[in-house]
């Protein structure tokens, strides 16, 4: 009687173990914590049109690892359609990926630079006659600033001291950075900039009431403004100009230029060389200084 109860309550077991815990239609999806867009996207259903966009993004990414983050593989579709001539970019202006530097403000256009030609140019033609061709006579004819005239032959000036001192100038450089901006030896008629800025301190508007019949002059007009007329701003700032001329100073001749050692051999014992090492013994109460070099050879340096 005990062996058929046992018997019992086993089979109850086994049929208790086999009924499922969870049923089937419980697992709605596998991924638990990370849901890619195809995920998102994969119960939508898709249209005629939608379809033959994803048929055309797949044909241009046909060669891009799928196994790659979805920005990645973005970024790999668009440098073999629309980037990939930026990898041979264009040497003849800027190579923008619209037609500004700044894709988000479009409306900012910076004019090219003027070229190293025009600079030597200005240069040359300064140091010929510094009477003649004044800062103002140069802005002139290349239509720039005065002050833009002055940079430009400090800067000139300073390299032309640098490069006599040793300094290697990279002019492969400034090349092709003219060449990646766009600038000609010319340059353009249509770029113009004033010789003088003068900017007054402009407050509130102000307004007067003049009869059609009576003439309103500038001198009137600096009147009611309380201010100097311009034509008298430009004959102090030309009166400015010829009491102090512009002259070049040398940047670097304040500048201390070292001097190499003077120094006399003392004697000389190969015995006590070194291959791999130079010595030095500074004397300080003498100011001597005695180096011992790789061959043996013993050398005094005279201090100043």
């Amino acid at each position: 009687m005990s062996s058929q109860l046992l018997t019992r309550a086993l089979g109850s077991a086994k049929a208790t173990l086999r009924v499922p815990l969870i049923t089937p239609t419980s697992v709605t999806s596998q991924r638990l914590f990370h849901s890619t867009r195809l995920s998102l996207n994969e119960d939508k259903p898709t249209t005629e049109g939608e379809e033959g966009a994803v048929t055309s993004e797949e044909s241009e990414g046909a060669s891009v690892n799928k196994k790659l983050p979805f920005r990645r593989r973005k970024f790999h579709q668009w440098l073999q359609g629309e980037g990939s001539r930026f990898a041979t970019p264009s040497f003849s202006g800027p190579n923008y990926i619209g037609e500004s530097p700044f894709p988000m403000n479009p409306l900012f256009k910076p004019t090219p630079p003027m070229s190293n030609h025009a600079k030597e140019e200005i240069y040359h033609l300064h140091r010929s006659d510094t009477t003649k061709w004044t800062p103002r006579q140069l802005g002139t004819k290349y239509n720039i600033s005065i002050k833009r005239v002055e940079a430009i032959l400090r800067l000139k000036h300073l390299e032309k001291e640098m490069v006599a001192s040793g300094f290697v100038a990279q002019e492969n450089f400034t090349k092709g950075m003219e060449q990646l901006m766009g600038v000609k030896n010319e340059r353009s008629a249509a770029i113009v900039e004033p010789l003088t800025d003068i900017l007054p301190q402009v407050g509130s508007p102000k307004f007067e009431a003049v009869n059609e019949d009576k003439t309103f002059t500038a001198e009137d007009a600096a009147n009611v403004l309380k201010r100097r007329p311009l034509a008298e701003i430009k004959a102090s700032l030309l009166e400015q100009e010829r009491k102090n001329p512009f002259k070049l100073v040398d940047s670097m001749k304040g500048v201390a230029v070292k001097e190499e050692p003077v120094t006399k051999p003392v004697s000389k014992n190969s015995a006590e060389g070194n291959a791999r090492f130079k010595f030095s013994f500074v004397d300080t109460s003498k100011k001597t200084t005695l180096i011992r070099e790789k061959d043996g050879t013993l050398l005094q340096v005279q201090q100043s």
